[in-house]
């Protein structure tokens, strides 16, 4: 990523963007508080680092404490639980801290594809492309906290942890 323009480029690099900041859950730096809630938002969550070890162990450290929630919201969460397994089998274990979210009218908002941690976010600025924006300026950060929170007044529940039946 460069420094310059805060974007990353490509499968790898955006890849290690998220799992820095999903990492740094566990151990943020000294000046940055912890946040309370973090918001995964993405359709399908196939370009996500959510099945690496070292991403579960850091998000199972940050939901230790009282009062923190992982929110994710997603078009297809048979999609999330084919491609990140283990994060299906380990989300079982923390779903009471766990909200799971899916547009309520099956519509996608358009560049509504992003991590929401504190004063962080990344936002994927084409994700076909791989292209993702670290954004940690105050004021871009709030616009993106406040466009997601429109976003989920229209979802609704998803991805129950179990499915009940005969």
């Amino acid at each position: 990523m460069s420094p310059a323009s805060d974007l990353a480029h490509g499968p790898a690099d955006c890849r290690a963007v998220l799992h820095a900041l999903l990492c740094s859950l566990a151990a943020p730096e000294p000046a940055a508080p912890l946040p309370s809630g973090v918001l995964l938002i993405d359709s399908v969550f196939a370009g996500w680092p959510l099945d690496d070890p070292a991403v579960l162990q850091a998000l199972q450290t940050w939901m230790k404490p009282p009062g923190r929630c992982l929110r994710i919201v997603g078009l297809d969460f048979d999609a999330v639980a084919r491609t990140h397994p283990r994060f299906s089998r380990w989300r079982r274990d923390w779903a009471h801290r766990i909200e799971a979210w899916r547009p309520s009218d099956g519509l996608w908002a358009p560049g509504l594809h992003m991590l929401l941690a504190g004063s962080v976010a990344a936002q994927w600025q084409d994700a076909p492309d791989w292209c993702l924006r670290r954004v940690t300026e105050k004021v871009q950060v709030q616009a993106l906290r406040d466009r997601s929170a429109a976003f989920l007044q229209r979802c609704e529940p998803a991805w129950p942890v179990t499915t009940l039946g005969l």
